[in-house]
């Protein structure tokens, strides 16, 4: 194999399989990237087994070829490299030579033979999303997705395909965020997937400055593909939690607050809350709603905030990151909170008219 491909698009592309890539394995081709010559492209193409990545940049292919290397030393290498040509050159022994301007080094790979086979698209199957649509949903409820690895039916994000709109669940057990918009989407039934949550990371910031995302099921894979990139999950099958019912719980009391006010107010309190558990105590009463926090080893911290509310008080214990985790992703001004009693859950959702689009429940707790 022989190449001359310019320094700055080979960057970012293996910037790109580097959230792909397992650093500790023991499955040594795991580690490396797949580099593929052909055509007047350069692919590269990575897999944890579970999630895989192909992309690649436009190349003078020289001599066609294939080789794996490391990926994170390569990536290392070539963003090191000044922006220039760069020549990739690959022996038949999987040595491959990379050389720009004074630059010279000799990189040890291991034959293409030894690299997984990855799914592949197929065509006239998928269904295009606009990835303003879907970046959307993804920064309002992958917070939420439990990073326990052992409770696999959590460790994703729910997509709902429906004929009028797409929506994302995400719960880790002790808090749920739902979101959806309406979709230009053409699906005749629903159509309910769970994602990864390395996938969905992944496909985060694969649609960063794309218009649309196409989506398709193939060989027990979901396969996204934007801009000349696929992400492929393998399909998870686990029953998701219904969560139905619990986004259409409400509170009897409503207050409407300012988002960066109560923003800021938490993360002061929180501040000398216990480091174990981060929670904070709410308390409603006419007129005031209280934020509060302590901890024996660190002291205490209280702070109110004036609301138009009158009734029956109340007291109730959340997880303050939960709660800014919410007030970060949903932007907007105002934000509407709705509480019952000390033991039950509260709901969170922007106010006007996005009010239905969003919904964040989150469990109270000891404090």
């Amino acid at each position: 194999m022989k190449i001359l491909v310019h320094r700055n698009a080979l960057v970012k592309e293996l910037h790109l399989v580097q959230g792909i890539i397992e650093r500790k394995n023991s499955i040594p081709i795991l580690s490396n990237v797949l580099v593929e010559a052909r055509g007047e492209q350069l692919h590269l193409s990575a897999t944890d087994l579970d999630v895989s990545l192909r992309c690649g940049c436009s190349a003078q292919v020289k001599k066609e070829g294939a080789v794996t290397l490391a990926a994170k030393k390569l990536y290392e290498v070539v963003r090191s490299l000044p922006e220039s040509e760069v020549h990739i050159t690959v022996q038949s022994d999987a040595w491959a030579t990379i050389e720009c301007e004074q630059a010279v080094f000799r990189m040890a790979g291991l034959p293409r033979e030894d690299f997984p086979t990855l799914p592949d698209d197929k065509a006239g199957k998928a269904l295009e999303i606009p990835t303003e649509v879907l970046r959307g949903l993804i920064q309002r409820t992958s917070f939420a997705i439990t990073a326990e690895d052992a409770r696999y039916y959590l460790a994703g994000a729910l997509l709902v395909l429906e004929p009028d709109h797409a929506a994302m669940v995400a719960t880790d057990g002790h808090r749920l965020a739902y979101a959806r918009a309406a979709n230009t989407h053409k699906v005749s039934e629903a159509i309910k997937v769970l994602v990864p949550r390395k996938a969905i990371l992944e496909l985060a910031r694969l649609i960063e400055g794309e218009e649309v995302v196409t989506f398709q099921q193939a060989e027990g894979h979901l396969l996204f593909s934007v801009g000349g990139r696929t992400l492929a999950s393998k399909l998870v099958e686990a029953q998701f939690p219904s969560y139905e019912k619990v986004i259409t719980v409400t509170g009897d009391k409503k207050l409407k607050l300012g988002r960066e006010a109560l923003q800021s107010a938490i993360r002061r309190v929180s501040l000398l809350s216990s480091e174990r558990n981060r929670a904070i105590k709410v308390a409603l009463t006419d007129g005031n709603l209280e934020l509060s926090a302590s901890s024996p080893e660190l002291g205490e911290a209280k702070e109110t905030l004036g609301i138009e509310f009158e009734g029956e008080g109340v007291e109730v214990g959340f997880n303050a990151q939960y709660l800014l985790d919410f007030l970060s992703a949903v932007g907007g001004n105002d934000v509407v909170f709705e509480l019952r009693d000390a033991d039950s859950q509260g709901l969170l959702r922007p106010d006007g008219d996005d009010k239905d689009n969003y919904r964040y429940v989150i469990m109270p707790m000891r404090f």
